[in-house]
């Protein structure tokens, strides 16, 4: 998902299904990575080569004492990892989590002391704009037309309790997904998977209208009486389908054989882009969203949709194992995301992952959030957006191979040419390209517009 005003955005998408790239705590990296079972170790410490990973482009100016300081504690917090592993235990110790808090705080203070202090547009600055705004409760307004009032009241006060509950980062025990497809499935005219979306989105987002894949990967407007939303005369249809038109005007459309849905809709301008989110717990069935206010003639979107396809290629059924509330422990070099995933061993996200981001994994993750992370390894991200995790950065860099006609930097041509060995990915690249071509569709030469990018404070 991309936010085209903030390079630190994290996903405004707040829904109880993932969206990629949304909030949450990032202490699971710091201790080893969840849901796994005991894997054969590699155990070959190599602190200085590591430092200079971790200094990223601070390593060329930096004194000889930050880099033996640095050292000293990267190697103690390896070996009490090693230890650890050894004995089958992957879950990061309090001493290992100091260590590494260290390790972060003399990174910042050297990438201050090079670069300066850092200021950058404040990620949640939507968050102030009409906070009691809640577009799910129009769609709840519709399906009172529809539902008894038994249903609607029970509904009503599940999502009402829903929201009350993660609002206020409480857990939510009941299966609500369950207990409103209950409720839904008693309708035979209604999709309930489709309801489900809709009145747990976001409370900014507002919908518009979906599409059905077909057998024939096209889009066929669904009404507004199975899914909760507004039902549009065919004009206003065939509005919303230009969305869809523009979107596969870049991407083949059979890219979208695993789509069950095409959603218009979103939180307004310079807002969340598109997404895509899995519709079970595997992944295997998907649903993308792109908000119409934030297509412009600016040459971006090409890459927003190639990003988020990325996402699909990178996160679904093939490629990772979802945890759906599992929650043990894996090795530091197995990518996890959170308590959402794990990716498979031959998976291109665990490759990348061990290319790229496994030796500075656990500084990102003493706060992510850390805009200073991005900015001692700017050389190394094609976006800002890149640096906000892992799973980001292979769908920007996915983006820039597709799009760029090169790389900004040799440390980002090395991402490009991770993505080119594969023979999958250049005949997928060869076909986008030369669908912008015969659909005339401009792309921005730049991913990135310099008002996203960090900057020095005055």
């Amino acid at each position: 998902m991309k936010n085209i005003r903030t390079i630190l955005n994290k996903c405004s998408q707040k829904s109880l299904w993932l969206v990629l790239c949304m909030i949450m705590l990032s202490t699971t990296f710091l201790t080893g990575c969840v849901g796994g079972t005991s894997i054969g170790l590699n155990i070959t410490p190599k602190a200085p080569n590591k430092v200079e990973t971790l200094l990223g482009d601070l390593g060329e100016d930096a004194p000889v004492d930050v880099k033996i300081k640095l050292g000293k504690l990267v190697n103690n917090a390896d070996v009490l990892r090693f230890k650890r592993e050894l004995q089958g235990n992957y879950e990061m110790s309090y001493e290992e989590y100091r260590l590494w808090e260290k390790i972060s705080a003399i990174l910042d203070k050297e990438t201050i002391r090079q670069f300066g202090e850092v200021g950058y547009v404040e990620e949640n600055y939507r968050e102030n704009i009409a906070p009691n705004l809640d577009y799910g409760k129009d769609t709840m307004t519709n399906l009172k037309k529809i539902l008894s009032r038994e249903d609607w009241n029970s509904l009503n006060k599940m999502r009402d309790d829903y929201f009350t509950a993660t609002e206020n980062g409480n857990n939510y025990d009941v299966d609500i997904e369950l207990e409103i497809k209950a409720i839904i499935n008693k309708y035979k005219d209604m999709d309930a998977d489709a309801v489900f979306l809709n009145i747990l989105d976001d409370k900014k987002q507002k919908n518009f209208g979906i599409f059905k894949i077909n057998q024939d990967f096209d889009a066929e407007y669904q009404s507004g009486l199975e899914n909760g939303l507004v039902d549009l005369n065919a004009e206003d249809q065939q509005t919303l389908k230009m969305v869809w038109d523009l979107t596969t005007d870049i991407l083949p459309k059979e890219q979208f054989a695993n789509f069950r849905y095409f959603k218009i809709g979103g939180d307004g301008e310079l807002g969340v882009v598109a997404y895509v989110v899995p519709l079970d717990s595997e992944g295997k069935v998907w649903c993308m969203t792109v908000d119409p206010a934030d297509i412009s003639e600016d040459g971006l979107f090409p890459y927003t949709v190639v990003h988020e396809i990325a996402h699909y290629i990178s996160l679904n059924e093939k490629q990772v194992d979802y945890f759906n509330g599992d929650f043990t422990f894996y090795p530091v070099y197995r990518f996890a995301d959170w308590s959402l995933v794990v990716a498979k061993e031959d998976s291109y996200l665990q490759a990348f992952y061990t290319s790229f981001w496994k030796d500075i994994i656990n500084d990102w993750a003493t706060n992510e959030e850390n805009p200073y992370f991005y900015y001692r390894h700017k050389s190394q991200f094609v976006t800002g957006y890149s640096s906000t995790e892992c799973a980001e950065d292979f769908a920007e860099s996915f983006s820039a191979y597709v799009l760029l006609d090169k790389a900004p930097t040799p440390e980002t041509q090395a991402k490009l040419d991770f993505f080119d060995q594969y023979p999958e990915f250049r005949e997928l690249k060869k076909v986008i390209l030369k669908k912008i071509k015969e659909n005339k569709v401009y792309v921005s030469p730049e991913i990135e517009p310099v008002y996203d990018e960090i900057q020095p404070a005055a």
